[in-house]
């Protein structure tokens, strides 16, 4: 918010120029390159109220990387030669976004504040807004589409006047007394505080306040009582009630604003949540916004009248205690991240680890008059967001300047605003109760293991049922995960069955809304997914009535009673999610289309959506009998949990389904295609080179995936500038595996394809030219990436369950490629590139996927190619036919005795 008014985007072209070289590391990819070589990651984004920069890195490497972080806000260099590049890529990022309804609401929003406020700034920036003052300045008239480095630039100008306007903001605003810094290494404290007192001293503090406080009112009367239309791109609806409320920073012992959101927001028996589910108005088509409005101005009367029961607050303490007291750890940039920004609050350097998040002191009264005194129905703001507004006439519609989405305001109806309300009006709203899921048992079962067992042991093994387990022997908190996959070959054999295997999900999920809310205050998560495979249950949190809360889902799924009303919701939902699907990002998209075509069974969006209209709920009923009636149960139980109580979870999964099991042939294996040589459907970009469990090309790949990644970022994006989502990197889809690279880009997709192949042709020589000391360099950071243990128990999880989702059960997959990466050769990775990369070389020996998305801003007619296999929608069904099928996944029961043995071997001693 400390842009200047006539250069919106500012502070975030300074995010841009800032990292693009400094006086003692002047050349540009210096940062970049010397992170991800040494196996780390950075990046930096700008919000509404700070920048924040991070990096992650190796350990032994983070002596050379502080520096270089340093030098960026003490001598910058604001290369005068980037400055239009810069700006672009600030632009390319805008146009990114342009399109995002979250964006798109959120500006409207924001510009619709007190005219002249801060908050309302366009903050993300443009060409258009960061040069805006400099060619009114200059007389410069509009802005010219001169991107490329070749193209004739008679704007020099602009772009020194706009860098003359940055280093004179930076050199307000970028100084000690407004900046935090959170450090974490293996030194200790007193090396890092040596290091940081050396290194960071020359940033200059202009002692300006560190906190800059905004008095004006973001809202006056005349924003007040309104409500605001937007229209949306996609068709998803959404209204949302708004209150201005003071800055709460200096009640956060108490926290009345969390504490008056948790009772709102409550989605448990009584709260309006449950109530509009109920009725069947939690979406807009239904056209009851007063009606919604209606209950939440009832339910703010009702706390007004209510006794707020000291159970309500303990409660929120309890929880906060324990989730505070049992943090796990995250990983290291997310948590010094997050600490930065904690440094810059009101808090006592003793408090500022906890200052958010505990509980301490009820404060009843704060609460009340946040109640009394700006929760009041003329102080908000109802937002509405849809698709079509039947009710706004044509001429009523305006339009925001820079994402161009269209909205209305209106007065809010003074009769509904000043209606006489009594808290016994609505009989169906009352508090919630008391939550009998807090966990009681907090005591962790330490066990006295030398070293921490590398994988789960299959400790359960029927026709019916697998189960793989480990005990937490790593993090010792009183946690647990179970993951129950409930496997049919009925669950996606069609694209009929896949839309009603994802309507018993949803359903589910749907009906256990009111009953499980309490288990997610108490910090516990569920999820019930659909899949090809099945219906996946999946259940974490504190170990202490794990099994009531996995137990419950268990029983809803098979207990599920198929309500038409809540069917028709459920089909209108995905409806909308099907239909949004192609209005998602390109770069994403052209991803899933490349899965798709690689994939030997994909219903797309596409293919599942003429189902739904013809699903009622009998069919509905019929197939959840049937698809629960044979399965094969495959678990994963991990955490502070003993091998007999995942054993009785499993039993009383198998209690609750009642079902047969189904026969090893009847089990179905997902397998990828065998890509033949030199396809192009139509940019994601991918080579492939083999099948995944290759246990000496897969090493090569992720080496030559790593090596790749910084010079492609760099010449890409950062050069030639070819849009703000570029990237490259290894890819598994199903049993195979290859090297993608992905550009969203407003350039037409055959020019970017086309940049890439050029790339792929010089970086052949960049990488057969590489010393031998830089490939070492390669070799250990990734080495360091694979071998980086699990910061907690729910990645460990993920990591375990990757491995029994895909079939192949690797768990030692990360080990086995970091041994033979340590050995491996340059010679050996430039020959792969050649292989299966390289056009020139591996013309003959390469397999491509190009996947184009065509924006309908291109004009062009789509280039013609040589021994290019151009496929459509309709030949690409009829191409896959023709493919050979890399082999399935290590079937489960050749690989159980490996992992068996052990497990029985402890049992008996």
């Amino acid at each position: 918010m400390q842009d200047p008014d006539d250069v919106p985007g500012l502070a975030h072209f300074c995010e841009h120029m800032l990292l693009k070289g400094t006086e003692p590391y002047p050349e540009e990819n210096d940062f970049f390159a010397y992170i991800t070589s040494h196996g780390g990651t950075k990046n930096a984004s700008t919000s509404a109220n700070q920048t924040n920069y991070w990096f992650s890195i190796g350990s032994s490497h983070l002596s050379g990387a502080l520096p270089r972080l340093a030098a960026f806000f003490h001598s910058p260099l604001f290369t005068e030669s980037l400055t239009k590049r810069e700006i672009y890529a600030v632009d390319n990022e805008h146009r990114r976004n342009i399109q995002n309804d979250g964006r798109r609401v959120y500006m409207v929003d924001k510009m619709l504040g007190t005219p002249g406020h801060p908050y309302t700034r366009f903050q993300t920036g443009s060409v258009e807004s960061i040069t805006e003052a400099a060619r009114k300045e200059l007389g410069v008239e509009g802005v010219r589409e001169t991107r490329d480095e070749g193209d004739v630039d008679d704007e020099q100008p602009v772009w020194k006047k706009t860098r003359d306007r940055l280093v004179e903001w930076w050199k307000v605003h970028y100084c000690a007394g407004r900046m935090t810094l959170a450090i974490l290494g293996k030194e200790s404290l007193d090396e890092l505080t040596t290091s940081v007192v050396s290194l960071f001293s020359p940033i200059k503090n202009l002692g300006l306040d560190p906190r800059p406080v905004i008095t004006t009112p973001l809202w006056g009367p005349s924003e007040m009582s309104s409500i605001v239309y937007i229209k949306t791109v996609k068709d998803t609806t959404a209204l949302t009630l708004k209150f201005m409320l003071p800055d709460q920073q200096a009640h956060f012992r108490s926290k009345p604003a969390r504490v008056l959101a948790h009772l709102v927001g409550h989605e448990g028996p009584g709260s309006v949540c449950a109530y509009l589910r109920r009725k069947g108005w939690v979406d807009y088509r239904a056209r009851r916004i007063r009606e919604v409005l209606e209950a939440f101005y009832d339910y703010f009367t009702l706390l007004r009248s209510s006794t707020l029961e000291p159970y309500h607050f303990d409660e929120l303490r309890r929880m906060s205690a324990i989730n505070f007291r049992f943090q796990e750890k995250t990983q290291p940039h997310t948590y010094v991240g997050w600490l930065a920004r904690e440094l810059a609050g009101p808090y006592p350097p003793s408090q500022v680890l906890s200052a958010s998040s505990l509980f301490l002191d009820w404060d009843e009264a704060a609460v009340r008059e946040l109640l009394e005194t700006y929760v009041l129905p003329e102080k908000g703001r109802v937002v509405l967001e849809a698709l079509e507004h039947p009710d706004i006439g044509k001429d009523e519609w305006q339009k925001e300047r820079w994402y161009g989405a269209e909205y209305c305001v209106r007065r809010l109806d003074e009769n509904l605003l000043r209606k006489p309300r009594s808290p016994g009006d609505n009989k169906e709203l009352y508090l919630p109760g008391p939550n009998l899921f807090i966990p009681n048992d907090l005591s962790v079962e330490k066990l006295d293991t030398p070293t921490p067992a590398p994988a789960p042991a299959c400790i359960h093994h029927t026709a019916l049922s697998t189960l793989w387990f480990k005990k937490d022997d790593r993090f010792w908190v009183p946690r647990a995960s179970a993951k129950i996959d409930i496997r049919s070959p009925l669950a996606y054999g069609t694209p009929r069955q896949a839309v009603l295997t994802r309507m018993i999900a949803d359903l589910v999920e749907d009906a256990l809304s009111e009953v499980a809310y309490d288990a997610y205050l108490a910090g516990f998560n569920y999820d019930i997914t659909n899949h090809k495979k099945g219906i996946r249950v999946s259940v974490s949190g504190y170990s202490d009535k794990l099994d009531v809360v996995a137990g419950t889902v268990i029983r809803y799924l098979k207990d599920l009673q198929v309500d038409p009303k809540r069917l028709e919701i459920a089909k209108e939902q995905v409806t909308r999610l099907y239909e949004n699907h192609r209005l998602g990002q390109p770069s994403n998209l052209s991803d899933e289309y490349a899965e798709w075509a690689i994939t030997q069974t994909v219903w797309t969006p596409a293919d599942k959506l003429p189902e739904i209209p013809f699903v009622i709920s009998e069919d509905v009923r019929r197939h959840h009998q049937e698809i629960l009636s044979k399965v094969h149960v495959e678990a994963l139980v991990t955490g502070n949990l003993r091998a007999e109580q995942a054993i009785a979870l499993v039993h009383a999964t198998e209690d609750s389904l009642q079902s047969r099991p189904c026969l090893p042939n009847e089990r179905t294996e997902d397998r990828a295609l065998v890509i033949s040589p030199e396809l192009n459907s139509s940019l994601s970009y991918y080579c492939q080179f083999g099948e995944v469990s290759d246990e000496s090309l897969r090493p090569a790949l992720a080496l030559l995936a790593h090596i790749i990644r910084s010079p492609a970022f760099d010449q890409l994006r950062t050069r030639e500038q070819l849009g703000y989502v570029v990237s490259s990197s290894m890819w598994d889809v199903v049993t195979s595996m290859g090297l993608s690279f992905k550009i969203q880009s407003t350039r037409a997709p055959w020019y970017l394809e086309e940049r890439v192949e050029v790339f792929l042709e010089q970086f052949r020589d960049t990488l057969a030219g590489m010393s031998q000391e830089d490939f070492e360099t390669e070799k250990e950071g990734l080495i360091v990436k694979l071998l980086e243990r699990p910061k907690n128990l729910y990645e460990e999880t993920l990591s375990f369950w990757a491995q029994i989702r895909q079939g192949c059960y690797d768990f030692l997959r990360r080990q086995k490629d970091a041994s033979t990466i340590k050995v491996m050769s340059l010679e050996e990775v430039v020959k792969t590139y050649e292989i299966f990369v390289c056009p020139s070389t591996g013309h003959t020996t390469r397999k491509k996927l190009s996947v184009q998305l065509v924006s309908q801003q291109i004009n062009e007619a789509v280039p013609s190619h040589e021994n290019v296999s151009i496929l459509t929608d309709e030949s690409l069904t009829a191409y896959k036919s023709s493919l050979a099928c890399y082999g399935a996944a290590i079937p489960v029961d050749s690989e159980i005795s490996r992992w068996r043995t052990p497990v029985e071997r402890r049992a008996n001693l």
